[in-house]
């Protein structure tokens, strides 16, 4: 009565009776499930431009290791032309259009990893190989050379390979103590055949029982 004095009304007014309305049962459709940590991630980045309840890559912290050789923030004290391989977010992308050369793209972008930013280069022939990929909010292992314009200008990378986080493995191999000289000769010539972009693990067990992790890029 107070919000028909105040000129208040409701939606269901427009319906006249709500007799009706006001028992009838309504089913909610859709599922109570929570949304993966990946997409709400992505809702966060969406509507308040920052991670709230965790960073992408929190979710494989402990095989950031594995995948890359250095992190982001030790790239700075790399000379030029280092090789190197990081594993990050990518966090901005600009494409731009060469002015000698129209219809020609290379594409500036910005990764991060947990410990700093850094401003990757992709010329036109690697967006062709791997634009897809080159897109923010994916998370990808680059692989470049380090170069600096001066001595003044912080360190970038020329982007050479570019794969998906998502679709990368590690290929673990134990070694164990009876193995033969002749036997661990043949497994590094195999990887060296069958070389990849994956990295490959030895699980080896010292005198005192700990077992050790030693990592290897095998590059094709």
């Amino acid at each position: 009565a107070k919000e028909k004095e105040l000129g208040q009304g409701s939606l269901f007014d427009m319906l006249g009776d709500t007799s009706a309305v006001s028992n009838a049962k309504f089913n909610l459709a859709g599922s109570d499930e929570e949304y993966p940590a990946r997409q709400i991630q992505m809702f966060e980045k969406e509507f308040l431009g920052f991670y709230v309840t965790s960073h992408p890559l929190a979710t494989i912290r402990d095989k950031l290791p594995f995948l890359m050789t250095h992190k982001i923030s030790e790239i700075e004290n790399l000379e030029n032309d280092k090789v190197v391989t990081i594993c990050g977010l990518v966090s901005s992308v600009v494409e731009k259009q060469y002015k000698s050369e129209p219809g020609k793209y290379f594409r500036i972008l910005t990764i991060e990893d947990l410990t700093g930013k850094i401003e990757c280069l992709a010329f036109h022939n690697k967006v062709l190989s791997y634009g897809e990929y080159l897109q923010a909010e994916q998370r990808i292992i680059v692989s470049g050379k380090v170069s600096r314009r001066d001595e003044n200008q912080p360190a970038s990378i020329f982007v050479d390979t570019v794969k998906p986080v998502d679709n990368s493995n590690i290929f673990t191999i134990e070694l164990k103590q009876d193995l033969k000289y002749e036997e661990l000769v043949s497994i590094k010539d195999l990887l060296c055949k069958s070389s990849g972009s994956d990295p490959v693990m030895f699980r080896i067990k010292d005198l005192e029982g700990d077992t050790k992790v030693w990592r290897l890029q095998f590059s094709g």
